[in-house]
């Protein structure tokens, strides 16, 4: 199937359930389709939980019955609004597109499919999302296995095996992740799943393998929601839906492609889940300030909430603290419905903040169970630091130019008439539209990212790492706020330069600001094309491709090697029947994700288990299999009974570990070659695999080890007493004794567990 199938179906995929419940919930059409994505991603999330919780396989047929469901709820929710607020008109959205010379013809469809108000902030977001994806998908084309290439990164590893198991198993629930994670115990464990049910319907849908349909996510998802994130954010920070608001939407839906900070290292960290659930931001943001003034819009805000937490639940601090700001210091101050008495000037005001509550406590409310259940995994994120050996004028300077991690792979990337055009448009926006909270939101975020640099005394480091540290503290994630406003700012800045330049302020009579309105959207779409110009410029797309490419053509983690020795090892008799076993961090877990190969480790971090458990023995002493116990060769010993409780029968060798301070577990590379309770069946450079005798008869061993089946010579078998070839198996039960080879409690035990660094979900 040809790329740009590929993408439209997983476009039509992350949007039109989304765009059916909003639209049916009271949106208009337009604002529909502008929140899908993250109303979808809620459904996704939602579905996995309550089918997750039924038992009951995640699949299309099961996800249409559920939304069919929801479609069913949002259509009495309508109904109820249509009932009751029959008699009364809501009041106009002042940042609904209104008002304008040549949209006044629509008067009576401003807001919906047919107000004209639309066209040039869909035009900006449909083109920097195609700019996004377009590049991005095209830089596949000089990688290894196009589409299917293995990232070689921690993150990743982990993505791609919870998207197999949603293909394979059809199960999305956040809260049964330790069924995937932990093997041997299947102990609890939450991970947010929605990003990872969507990467699986789209794969489905367009019938393609996990891996496919990971890397097709992690284009298409960000590249669909930056754009118009951004511009959702530029819209509301001038606060009216006129001309002004409309260029800047444009502009910035352009002008995200050359930030950095947010598609291009946010890809090449592989925080994917973070990054789609992050770019989901400003829409959700958008969307709950519309509750106000129309609130049968509080059912699709609901979901969206649900939709961000589910792919990653750290962003959704950028919603709350972004809406406190405007409700306290624009809401409040200017609300909804123009009141005419003192009693009706408060009611106004608690109505507003009571609708807003609504929604934002019913989606949490209907999270409540999935966050409960992962409060536990809130210790773990809270523990991260990531200072840098900066001083506090550097860290402010890291932080307001958004020079943090990675950023180097853009070093000629040159942003000053961005921060210009920023500075503009924040003035403007000061002094013309009287905002405050878009300002101090942008303040707080920066603050947040120098304080993850270098932590400031107190009580200020401590409270801003009230919100930092459930990002991880780390800079190049808390700097990513600071990028969508000041892109956003910057577009309004754009936007002010047209409208002065334009003379709108004048107002002469109506001809002239049907001129000015001509001459301005003509000045817009030139503005569009040289935005365009610039953030595709050669300094930007050396970087993108730098970010996105390099990770997919190293062997840090799996090689053509390793590649080649997945698809030997799933040709095996008792290949899928098993379970394989390895170093977690030498990557070979990828077959789990390549081919379905059931290895132990799903992910480079430790499965939670416990010092005496299958696993721990395994990993820890693979050279005692078979040697056995109390001196007789032929009784079991612990880590002979650990691999037939997880019926491992395979070993996977392929050094060296992701990160340098993993030490490498010789037990494995090197005495598995001696291990009389294996038998190597396969060696291809550095790749070694080793079969665990007790699993498989003479025959199936020799078979494996036939003329030609490895790719290097593999050294002789030993032979017994008639030259014939044999193979070592405990038979006899642990029958006690003197010597006893135990596990643990020989000194050889009581090395320390390596230290593997935790996930960062």
């Amino acid at each position: 199937m040809e790329m740009y199938q590929l993408v439209l179906i997983a476009a039509l995929v992350f949007t039109m359930p989304g765009a059916a419940v909003g639209w049916v919930s009271g949106l208009r059409l337009p604002w529909a389709l502008a929140t899908s994505i993250p109303v979808t991603f809620g459904l996704f999330g939602l579905a996995g939980w309550v089918l997750g919780q039924l038992d009951i396989r995640y699949d299309w047929l099961s996800f249409v019955i559920f939304w069919l469901l929801v479609l069913v709820l949002a259509a009495l929710w309508r109904g109820g609004f249509l009932l009751v607020a029959r008699r009364r008109r809501p009041a106009a959205d002042p940042e609904e597109p209104r008002g304008s010379p040549w949209s006044r013809v629509w008067e009576n469809r401003q807001g919906g499919v047919l107000d004209p108000a639309w066209i040039l902030p869909a035009a900006g977001v449909i083109t920097g999302g195609w700019l996004i994806i377009d590049h991005s998908m095209r830089l596949f084309e000089k990688v290894p296995r196009g589409l299917g290439n293995i990232v070689q990164g921690w993150d990743v590893h982990w993505h791609a095996s919870m998207v197999r198991w949603f293909m394979d198993a059809g199960i999305g629930d956040p809260t049964r992740m330790g069924e995937l994670r932990h093997l041997e115990t299947g102990d609890h464990m939450y991970y947010p799943s929605a990003w990872h049910v969507g990467a699986g319907l789209a794969g489905e849908a367009a019938n393609i393998n996990p891996i496919e349909a990971l890397n097709l996510t992690s284009v298409v998802l960000p590249g669909m929601l930056l754009p118009l994130s951004v511009a959702m954010i530029a819209w509301k920070m001038v606060g009216r839906g006129g001309l002004t608001a409309q260029l800047a939407a444009g502009v910035a839906g352009i002008a995200v492609f050359g930030s950095p900070v947010l598609m291009w290292v946010g890809y090449y960290v592989g925080v994917w889940p973070y990054l789609g659930s992050l770019a989901a931001s400003g829409v959700v943001i958008a969307l709950f300030m519309h509750v106000p003034y129309r609130p049968v819009a509080a059912f699709a805000a609901m979901i969206s909430l649900t939709g961000m937490v589910q792919m990653h639940p750290a962003p959704v601090t950028i919603v709350v603290l972004a809406l406190a700001l405007w409700w306290l210091l624009y809401l409040v101050w200017v609300p909804s419905h123009r009141p005419d008495t003192g009693r009706q000037a408060l009611f106004v005001r608690l109505r507003d903040v009571g609708w807003l509550a609504l929604a934002g406590g019913l989606g949490v409310a209907i999270l409540l169970p999935q966050l409960l259940s992962g409060s536990e995994a809130s210790e773990e994120v809270s523990s991260w630091t990531a200072f840098e050996d900066v001083t506090r004028a550097e860290s402010w300077a890291k932080a307001l130019e958004m020079q943090t991690r990675h950023t180097d792979m853009f070093p000629d990337f040159n942003q000053t008439l961005l921060l210009w055009l920023a500075g503009l448009g924040g003035v403007a926006l000061l002094v013309w539209r009287r905002n405050l909270w878009a300002p101090l939101f942008w303040f707080l975020s920066a603050a947040m990212t120098a304080n993850a640099l270098m932590l400031f005394g107190e009580p200020w480091g401590d409270w801003l790492n009230i919100i930092g540290t459930l990002h991880y503290a780390t800079a190049h994630r808390l700097v990513m706020p600071v990028a969508m406003f000041t892109y956003a700012a910057a577009a309004v800045g754009v936007a002010v330069l047209i409208r002065l330049i334009s003379l709108a302020p004048l107002k002469m009579n109506t001809t002239w600001a049907r001129v000015s309105v001509a001459l301005s959207v003509i000045l817009g779409v030139g503005a569009g094309y040289g935005t365009a110009l610039w953030a595709t410029r050669d300094s930007v797309l050396e970087g993108v491709e730098a970010t996105l490419n390099s990770p997919r053509v190293d062997d840090r983690m799996v090689s053509e090697a390793d590649i080649r020795a997945f698809d030997w090892l799933s040709a095996q008799p008792g290949a899928y029947e098993g379970s394989i076993f390895g170093e977690p961090a030498d990557g070979h877990g990828w077959m789990y994700a390549y081919n379905g190969l059931p290895a132990v480790m799903r992910h480079y971090l430790w499965p939670d288990v416990h010092r005496t458990s299958a696993t721990d023995l395994l990993y820890w002493h693979p050279d005692l299999l078979g040697v056995g116990n109390h001196g007789d060769p032929d009784q079991m010993n612990n880590v002979d009974k650990a691999a037939e409780q997880l019926d491992v029968r395979f070993y996977f060798v392929s050094p060296w570990s992701f990160w340098e301070f993993q030490e490498p577990r010789f037990q494995m590379i090197d005495g598995l070659w001696e291990t009389p309770g294996v038998t190597p069946v396969y060696r291809d450079h550095n790749v070694s695999i080793f079969a665990v005798n007790r699993a498989f008869t003479d025959e199936e061993l020799l078979r494996m080890r036939a003329p030609g089946n490895s790719p290097e010579e593999l050294p002789p078998l030993p032979l017994d007493a008639t030259g014939a070839p044999t193979f070592h198996r405990p038979t006899k039960p642990d029958m006690g004794g003197a010597n006893p080879l135990e596990t643990p409690g020989n000194p050889a035990l009581d090395d320390p567990p390596v230290e593997i660094p935790a996930t960062r979900p």
